[in-house]
């Protein structure tokens, strides 16, 4: 049966992207590990490449390695293990892959050595919230899993980076709602639109959706105005760049912040050449292409 997935909605270079490369990627058995914050879309990316691919990947498979337990995961992968034997085609999406403990990885990596054995017939879509580098030098993540995991690495970028998408992801669940429940709203006001596009989004598209839901509680049909949404928005002033990223007012956040403006800001001096940035920066070009991974850059 053919399942229907909300599309990734946006126009930013990120969301084109995203659907070019769905289409890429639901063609073949590479490994995809998504990487970037919770509410991001990554769980929308992974069902796309998998219904994409329904022919080939009959089972979409999830499992959330933040909620379920250690015996629930081992569970998890015996009973994928199980559909494996009977040559059943299966995507795998794991979410928050880097709180695997060291006998969950070790189970996993067996899963994926058995599904090679059988031909491949298990698609693996991991993710996690920070690059796995760190993990993986301290120790606490198997190199050799690692390497089965990343063929392909997306980088997911915050709503707040993205603004552009802000208001056509809010129209299609509008929508979505819309038909599901019957109530008759047919669009947002101005000044429900300014409030989104001002809107900090610390949860991304996911405290959008619910922002969208809550009106459709508390609004009136047919237009969702800003009160509905109860946004709290803030107007900031020259010199608070930092406060106007992040309301997160840790020394890191801020450190963060800083290293992401300026490293955006020589990338951009030198046309986006990495190694010519290095060299200005003093530093090694595969470092530089770890900032850019850590602190979600993308041109």
């Amino acid at each position: 049966m053919e399942k229907k997935v909300t599309p990734f909605a946006g126009q930013s270079s990120f969301a084109k992207e995203i659907n070019s490369l769905v289409q890429t990627l639901s063609k073949n058995n590479a490994s995809v590990l998504l990487i970037g914050e919770r509410g991001t879309g990554k769980r929308l990316i992974a069902q796309h490449i998998h219904f994409s691919a329904a022919k080939n990947f009959g089972y979409f498979f999830e499992i959330n390695c933040r909620s379920f337990t250690e015996a629930q995961v081992l569970g998890a992968f015996e009973t994928v293990s199980k559909l494996i034997a009977y040559n059943q085609q299966i995507t795998l999406f794991v979410c928050f892959a880097d709180l695997l403990s060291q006998t969950l990885q070790s189970a996993f990596l067996e899963l994926i050595k058995k599904s090679t054995e059988k031909g491949l017939c298990l698609k693996l879509i991991s993710s996690v919230e920070k690059p796995l580098e760190n993990a993986v030098s301290a120790g606490s993540f198997r190199s050799d899993l690692y390497c089965r995991l990343n063929s392909v690495v997306l980088n997911t970028v915050p709503l707040r980076q993205r603004k552009e998408d802000i208001i056509p992801i809010a129209e299609t669940y509008l929508a979505s709602f819309a038909k599901k429940s019957g109530y008759d709203f047919t669009s947002f006001s101005d000044g429900a639109k300014k409030a989104m596009l001002e809107h900090f989004w610390q949860g991304n598209v996911d405290e959008l959706i619910n922002a969208v839901q809550r009106a459709f509680i508390v609004g009136e049909p047919p237009v969702i105005g800003e009160s509905d949404l109860a946004l709290v928005s803030k107007t900031f002033g020259a010199g608070e760049t930092i406060e106007k990223l992040t309301e997160d007012k840790s020394l890191k956040t801020a450190i963060d912040s800083f290293k992401r403006e300026y490293l955006i800001k020589i990338l951009e001096e030198n046309n986006w050449n990495q190694t010519k940035t290095a060299q200005i920066l003093g530093i090694q070009r595969t470092y530089v292409i770890r900032l850019m991974n850590e602190l979600q850059i993308r041109r």
